[in-house]
């Protein structure tokens, strides 16, 4: 089963916070981007998947991120950047994935839904990849 985290970022991800992330997320992992350049996936040694995040999109309706979030994620002020990150059940795949958002939004500030409940950077678990940004 997958785990799956949106990364609500209160400023647009430049090439420079991309890269940023996919740092902190490990230096080893290999990347590669699939659907056209849409989605942009973390790999293994294995070369198989093990996050995939996909183009920042843009939301500009008041509301809609709780519409398709739920209430939980409390009011979210628009715009905002709505960045999917959709880690694989592998070991150690939520921990990239969390690294990742954890990246964003300490650069662009924001916070992060899971469905285990909405989290700050600073909420977000500590990972082994900690302090490599």
């Amino acid at each position: 089963m997958t785990y799956d985290l949106v990364a609500l970022v209160d400023g647009r991800p430049s090439s420079e916070d991309v890269l940023a992330g996919l740092a902190a997320a490990g230096e080893d992992l290999g990347v590669r981007a699939v659907s056209g350049g849409a989605v942009v996936q973390l790999c293994g040694d294995d070369n198989l998947p093990l996050v995939s995040i996909e183009l920042p999109l843009l939301i500009q309706v008041p509301g809609e991120v709780e519409r398709m979030l739920g209430t939980s994620v409390g009011v979210v002020d628009t715009p905002a950047w709505w960045v999917e990150i959709r880690a694989t059940s592998q070991d150690g795949a939520r921990e990239i994935a969390e690294q990742y958002a954890r990246t964003l939004i300490k650069r662009l500030g924001g916070k992060v839904w899971t469905s285990e409940g909405v989290r700050t950077a600073d909420e977000l678990p500590a990972s082994a990849t900690e302090g490599t940004n």
